[in-house]
């Protein structure tokens, strides 16, 4: 976990939510920014964005599951037939626990619970897990998205901690772990390569994927599902038990 504190710049007139408070109160967050601090979070529209200066730009990101890019995928993704959705076995088995052990930006955790999942969302960064709490926040007010969220929790702990220790619970062991490590060449439309920048700025490429791949084969109930660009190796040493394909990318799937 890092020990740093992430600034977080507050307005008087903003709202933050119960997990964001609570992220101040402990120092996992600091109201304060210091000279050479180039990436930061802050409130605009009532929204939590995250600001990064990189190569003399300013990007600036916030997670929204109600309209934008989740709303037309809620709509038209394709339902329980679209190929994230079969490789993590939700065509069959609805009501699966899936714990997405890269949550990053949410956006497949949140496909996964508007079809019907309950996802468990693992992100170790302070600064994406506050974007996270704060759009679950958001969405859980929204009368269209709200039962969607209900589906959906949040941990800030390192994913591969976290499997250890409900490895040793089994009662708390999901029958999915999502992987959907970072991975350089991808290629991207404009705007998600905005949100690529900020996510490798903030985690880049840890190198710990293979060991979390050992660790979600051996906690999960029935599957380790690992997203891959299309032209990729697989990751690691285990034997792939099958693919479900898609235009650009495809889910390799372990089953246990």
């Amino acid at each position: 976990m890092q020990l740093t504190p992430f600034p977080i710049l507050i307005d008087p007139s903003d709202r933050p939510c119960v997990e964001i408070h609570r992220l101040i109160d402990n120092k996992t967050l600091i109201d304060r920014l210091v000279k050479n601090d180039r990436c930061f979070l802050s409130y605009k529209n009532e929204r939590l964005n995250i600001n990064l200066s990189a190569n003399n730009e300013c990007l600036s990101a916030a997670i929204d599951f109600i309209d934008g890019k989740s709303k037309h995928r809620r709509q038209y993704g394709g339902g329980k037939k679209q190929p994230l959705a079969k490789a993590c076995g939700l065509d069959k088995h609805p009501k699966w626990r899936i714990f997405d052990a890269t949550a990053g930006l949410g956006k497949d955790a949140f496909v996964l619970a508007s079809l019907g999942g309950h996802v468990t969302l693992c992100e170790q960064h302070p600064a994406l897990y506050s974007l996270l709490v704060d759009a679950l926040s958001r969405a859980a007010k929204d009368d269209e998205v709200g039962a969607i969220v209900t589906h959906m929790s949040c941990v800030h702990y390192d994913a591969v901690e976290y499997l250890d220790m409900v490895e040793k619970t089994p009662e708390s062991r999901p029958d999915v772990v999502y992987l959907d490590p970072m991975y350089p060449d991808r290629k991207k439309s404009a705007k998600i390569k905005k949100e690529m920048q900020i996510l490798q700025a903030l985690v880049g490429h840890t190198g710990d994927a293979e060991n979390l791949l050992d660790q979600a084969i051996q906690t999960a109930l029935h599957r380790v599902v690992v997203k891959r660009p299309k032209s990729a190796d697989p990751l690691g040493h285990h034997a792939v038990s099958y693919t479900v394909s898609s235009v650009n990318t495809r889910y390799d799937v372990y089953v246990i």
